[in-house]
């Protein structure tokens, strides 16, 4: 079995398969240096770096180990980030959802909230996953406390795991949602989504280049 691009839409996003048409507005979405502290590869905002970083996203979508994800402002139209399945082992139903921005101006938005119960729910109810993983640079505060509000376990800590760019030698932060988590879970998101009057009516739809070489 292998995992399809799809469009997840949402009420405050919509995730769509990344391509290079998400270049201009992705480039825009990623002035702030401050972004890519915790990242591996680097600062986005140099046009070559965003190109090669797209151009990789797509090369392991074609060879079926990665779904990456423009993130879509429903209200600009515009791309604010990105996102990603990755890892993908279909044999033994995991994968990892990782490689996730947003511009500055969209954190703590209530974006990426929506960006995961989107992602958490396909990957629990349409593909079946049982095990879904995030990485996250032990330093990086925010990120972990956002993946346990979400419900995500912490694992254990992968230590001096990768030297980032530059030249830190990274610690790195293992959580995980199992199947069997996933209902509790989802409870928790869907709260606090209503709380913040965005729980999004899920709709799910093939990219126009699959649907126009199905049959």
């Amino acid at each position: 079995m292998t995992l399809q691009p799809v469009t997840l839409e949402g009420r405050l996003v919509r995730l769509e398969p990344l391509n290079k048409w998400h270049i201009p507005d992705l480039l825009e979405a990623a002035r702030d240096e401050q972004l890519w502290q915790y990242m591996f590869y680097g600062n986005l905002a140099e046009p070559q770096h965003m190109e090669s970083f797209i151009g990789n996203a797509i090369r392991l979508r074609e060879a079926g180990t990665d779904l990456p994800f423009a993130v879509i402002h429903q209200q600009s139209g515009k791309a604010i980030g990105s996102t990603r399945f990755r890892d993908i082992c279909m044999k033994h139903m995991k994968l990892e959802i990782g490689a996730t921005w947003y511009a500055t101006e969209h954190q703590r938005s209530g974006v990426n909230l929506e960006s995961k119960y989107l992602l958490l729910r396909h990957a629990f109810e349409t593909f079946g996953i049982l095990r879904v993983q995030f990485k996250t640079d032990i330093r990086n505060r925010r990120s972990r406390q956002s993946l346990e509000k979400m419900g995500a376990v912490l694992e254990g800590i992968l230590r001096r795991s990768a030297v980032m760019p530059d030249g830190v030698i990274r610690d790195t932060a293992i959580y995980s949602i199992l199947d069997t988590e996933w209902g509790l879970a989802k409870q928790g998101l869907e709260a606090r989504m209503q709380q913040g009057n965005n729980l999004p009516s899920i709709m799910v739809t093939l990219p126009s280049y699959l649907t126009h070489h199905a049959g």
